[in-house]
């Protein structure tokens, strides 16, 4: 009796134990297939996220370098669920029960995504050579001149009401342009290669057209870069806007340099005294080296028009207009002077760059992007139904799962 009392505890003891070791081993079971289930679907939607960025803007990233993915939330939405579908196809314990994609987080709107994408853009350029063969012809002879391009006017309604810089508040070019007299050390900091005011401006040279260098002239405008600068419908506007910036700019510092040169000094109060002898002669002398300091400013415009260098701040050797062709206002055509150093046309526009307010200048870009698009390849291409990303959020077998991705 004892015997079968021990038998029967031993097939008792070994019955719980089995049953534990059962249930362990389906909990074991159930688990993995639903980390099975878990990181398959994982795998998926991320990877069907991904398809979705795929589906760039082909010509926007050829011509521009950028990245830039269309549709209104709805259709990237019924993307991702076909993408779904064709993917867990054969999967019957996956349930997939909400699908959502959207760029609204990413809307290019934003002006730091795009910023981002640039600076991105431009240090593979810097990688790939671009960069160095963009400075050796700055720093060559014979640089370009004036674009053979034509003036055009945008004069398309539509177009102009959904540039992305349309909405923005402008300021004023001439009263920056005035501002650098007092900021000549500052200048030197537009060239500082690496940094990312730099290569923001530098992009815009790279990809646009100014009136000195023609990048490609199956673009809209001519005058692309003083577009960037000024904001106007048409290339003659922008071209005046910036030819005032340029005398806004270089009015100041030749006038400087007039009441720091000895000899201009007395040229000037020679000829105030001549023509208004006594007391008048002193107001005379600052109207005479006003209209000498203006005059040169309007001669270093010529000289950057025709492809010459003009300093920032000048020396005996770099002036180029005299007294008397200054006040008889008969220059007889660009006056050169002795000596020719200094910044280029284009390096000149790259100053104004560099103290311009950076949202204006990336919306600036945007809206180029914008125009030539429509002329080029899609007139009804519009950068604000763009996103430089997207957000994934999908619910699958009762689980979410989100995700944010980003070019």
């Amino acid at each position: 009796m004892r015997m079968n009392s021990k038998r029967g505890s031993s097939a008792v003891f070994l019955t719980v134990i089995l049953a534990a070791l059962v249930s362990i081993t389906l909990a074991l079971i159930y688990g993995v297939r639903e980390e099975s289930v878990r990181s398959r679907a994982d795998a998926v939607i991320n990877l069907a996220g991904d398809s979705l960025l795929s589906e760039f803007d082909y010509d926007v990233q050829k011509e521009y370098g950028l990245f830039l993915l269309k549709g209104s939330d709805r259709e990237l939405s019924t993307k991702l669920r076909s993408y779904l579908r064709y993917s867990f196809a054969d999967a019957e314990d996956i349930a997939i029960e909400s699908v959502k994609a959207s760029g609204g987080r990413f809307s290019i709107a934003d002006t730091a995504l795009i910023k981002q994408q640039i600076l991105d853009h431009m240090k593979f350029a810097e990688l790939a050579g671009v960069m160095e063969k963009l400075e050796k012809t700055d720093a060559a002879e014979g640089l370009p001149q004036e674009s053979t391009m034509e003036n055009k006017t945008l004069r398309h309604g539509a177009t102009i009401v959904s540039l992305p810089s349309s909405r923005m508040p402008k300021r004023s070019l001439t009263a920056t342009a005035e501002s650098l007299a007092g900021k000549a050390a500052e200048v030197k900091q537009a060239f500082r290669a690496g940094t990312e005011a730099y290569l923001l401006n530098r992009y815009a040279f790279i990809h646009f057209n100014s009136r000195n260098h023609a990048v490609n002239t199956e673009h809209f405008f001519k005058n692309e870069v003083e577009y960037i600068l000024g904001g106007e419908t048409s290339d003659r506007k922008n071209e005046k806007r910036v030819e005032l910036a340029l005398k806004a700019m270089r009015f100041p510092i030749n006038l400087a340099h007039l009441y720091a040169d000895p000899k201009k000094q007395a040229a000037l109060s020679a000829m105030a005294q001549l023509l208004t002898p006594g007391a008048a002669a002193a107001a005379t002398q600052a109207v005479l080296a006003s209209t000498w300091a203006y005059a040169e400013a309007d001669n270093d415009v010529e000289l950057l028009w025709q492809g010459h260098k003009v300093p920032m701040v000048k020396d005996e050797s770099t002036w180029a207009v005299d007294l008397d062709s200054a006040v008889e206002g008969i220059l007889g055509g660009t006056a050169m002077p002795d000596v020719e150093k200094g910044y280029n046309y284009d390096q000149y526009l790259q100053i104004l760059l560099f103290f311009q307010d950076e949202n204006m200048k990336l919306a600036r870009i945007l809206d180029l992007i914008q125009i030539n698009m429509r002329k080029s390849y899609n007139e009804d291409f519009l950068v604000q139904e763009y996103a430089a990303g997207i957000s994934v959020e999908v619910k699958v077998n009762g689980k979410n799962y989100g995700y944010e991705k980003q070019y």
